[in-house]
């Protein structure tokens, strides 16, 4: 179980900084150490669930390798378990989840609205660390498909709800990111974030191409 902790420890500093080479080499380390008969605490069983399918997926778009999405989905399988027990405690990881699966799935329409639902339920239900991580992942999903002056709002809303939480380095460095990224750019604009809940996206969409 030590094991499998420090590995899942490694596995969230990298993912929290976006540093994918070492993040996607700790990922299949972590997998052969995870399916080892450990018996784990609810709580840490669940967050090694939400950051690994988020990890999951990050892979599966970079490498375009099913066996990560799969991941991934057995991720938001175990998630929607958990959201069913705990909606105050679970919504916003299940949406999030379910965004970055509609991010692999083109489905960029859900996706937006699962990115803007997560945010809200993490904001509703006072986790400002995952409002943080949704509106950073958000801005990412903005930027990387062509909507860059969309994104900016995200990544400050990202910068300062991780200087909220108390994770200033986290929140100087995705400062730095909108620096080197917009340079002459100034906004005070927040995201619009929408109440609704998204419809659930159809996970074989992508796998047709």
């Amino acid at each position: 179980h030590l094991l499998k902790v420090v590995h899942f420890n490694k596995l969230y500093v990298g993912f929290m900084f976006r540093r994918y080479d070492e993040v996607k080499q700790l990922a299949v380390a972590y997998d052969a150490i995870a399916s080892l008969p450990f018996s784990t605490i609810l709580i840490s069983h669940c967050m090694h669930v939400f950051y690994g399918g988020l990890i999951n997926f990050w892979i599966a778009r970079e490498t375009m390798d099913v066996i990560w999405f799969d991941r991934g989905e057995k991720a938001i399988q175990k998630m929607r378990s958990y959201a069913e027990c705990s909606t105050w405690n679970f919504e916003n990881k299940l949406l999030l989840l379910q965004a970055e699966q509609c991010f692999y799935l083109e489905d960029f329409e859900s996706a937006t609205r699962c990115y803007d639902a997560a945010i809200l339920s993490a904001q509703q239900h006072k986790f400002v660390h995952e409002e943080a991580l949704a509106c950073e992942l958000a801005g990412h999903f903005k930027l990387e498909t062509g909507e860059g002056s969309a994104s900016l709002p995200y990544f400050l809303l990202a910068e300062n709800k991780y200087h909220e939480w108390g994770a200033h380095a986290k929140g100087e460095s995705v400062k730095s990111f909108i620096q080197k990224q917009f340079m002459n750019a100034e906004t005070t604009l927040e995201p619009d974030i929408s109440s609704s809940t998204p419809a659930e996206p159809d996970p074989r969409k992508r796998r047709a191409s």
